[in-house]
């Protein structure tokens, strides 16, 4: 893959570095965005999404280029490279970096997080993007809208369950009364419970997937479709083939669009 040849907010002129002034801007707003609590694939999203191009040989932004452009003491005034940003910014946004990484722990697998490039903002229909920050619970995400800046916080076990109910809703033929089994009866009281008492957020999740299954079992129409079994599966490998998005509400109204 090709590299910028050159740190991204400056180019060589007579010899010298010398700023960029459009792509200082957005250096200075990455590191206003990861001080106000961005993740480095937020940030990644947004910059993508606002086509503003880290290079010409390779114009998309990640997480990575990111991660090192905050990391960078040069934009401080260093090594010959004019300042872009102060060093009382800088350190700000390293203490932020540590703090972060000495909080991380590797945590299982969340499926809600599958959904999210289906998150839309019931507002104005942006993409809702993860926001990061110190504090936040491992079973909740914590959503900002691109275009309108919605804030929304949402726990997994509600977005999953919400979901997995209007998509048995959808695939229920019309009219066809709905007739729940005694497996689902006793799921959806151990959800009940689990909800009411979320010590183990891993163990609800896997409890709602499951009694999302069972529900589509009682269900003729859905339960002969193959394409709708497998959308209850971890990796929702056909969720995409019935879904075109889900909105979220700043209420936490919860809507799923199918095709």
């Amino acid at each position: 893959m090709i590299n910028r040849k050159n740190l991204y907010g400056y180019h060589i002129e007579n010899g010298e570095q010398v700023i960029v002034p459009q792509e200082a801007e957005t250096v200075q707003r990455i590191t206003t965005l990861y001080i106000a609590g961005g993740s480095y694939q937020s940030i990644a999203e947004t910059l993508n999404g606002d086509d503003i191009p880290f290079s010409a040989e390779t114009p998309l932004w990640n997480k990575h280029k990111v991660k090192r452009l905050l990391e960078n003491p040069r934009y401080t005034g260093q090594n010959g490279y004019p300042a872009i940003i102060d060093a009382e910014t800088f350190q700000v946004v390293q203490r932020l970096i540590q703090e972060k990484t000495a909080g991380y722990a590797p945590s299982k697998d969340r499926p809600v997080l599958r959904l999210k490039k289906y998150l839309r903002c019931g507002a104005c229909g942006g993409r809702l993007l993860g926001i990061g920050g110190k504090g936040q619970r491992r079973d909740t995400l914590y959503l900002r809208c691109e275009y309108c800046g919605m804030l929304v916080t949402l726990p997994d076990t509600n977005l999953m369950n919400e979901v997995s109910r209007q998509m048995v809703e959808h695939g229920r033929p019309a009219g066809q009364p709905y007739a729940p089994s005694g497996e689902v009866i006793r799921l959806s009281n151990a959800i009940d419970r689990g909800l009411e008492h979320p010590d183990k957020p891993e163990d609800i999740v896997s409890l709602i997937l499951q009694g999302a299954s069972a529900r589509y079992t009682c269900c003729p129409a859905v339960a002969e479709s193959e394409t709708f079994n497998r959308l209850i599966e971890v990796d929702f490998k056909s969720f995409g083939q019935a879904v075109s998005h889900i909105t979220i509400t700043d209420k936490k109204i919860i809507i799923v669009h199918f095709k």
